[in-house]
């Protein structure tokens, strides 16, 4: 299983390559969960980012909201990778 937490307004990744990606995934019938948070950029997830786009110029920023769903996300994952799947072997 695979967890992709992708910020919608992130620059740094193309749409191209975002359709190749998911292509592959399902031409590979890979089990994978390619979730999009609004408003996010990339480095969503990290609180020092407004300050690395203030100090190098870098399209980047902190999204408290989309940092709490993919964590909840990230969790959920977790859960059913780790813990259900352990519990029901």
């Amino acid at each position: 299983m695979i967890l992709v937490c992708h910020g919608a307004d992130d620059s740094f990744i193309p749409q191209e390559q975002i359709d190749a990606f998911k292509k592959e995934m399902d031409d590979a019938h890979a089990d994978y969960q390619f979730n999009v948070y609004p408003g996010a950029t990339h480095s969503f997830t990290n609180p020092d980012a407004d300050e690395l786009a203030k100090k190098f110029g870098m399209p980047i920023a902190y999204n408290a909201d989309a940092d709490k769903r993919s964590w909840a996300d990230m969790l959920s994952f977790f859960q059913e990778i780790f813990i259900d799947f352990f519990l029901n072997k």
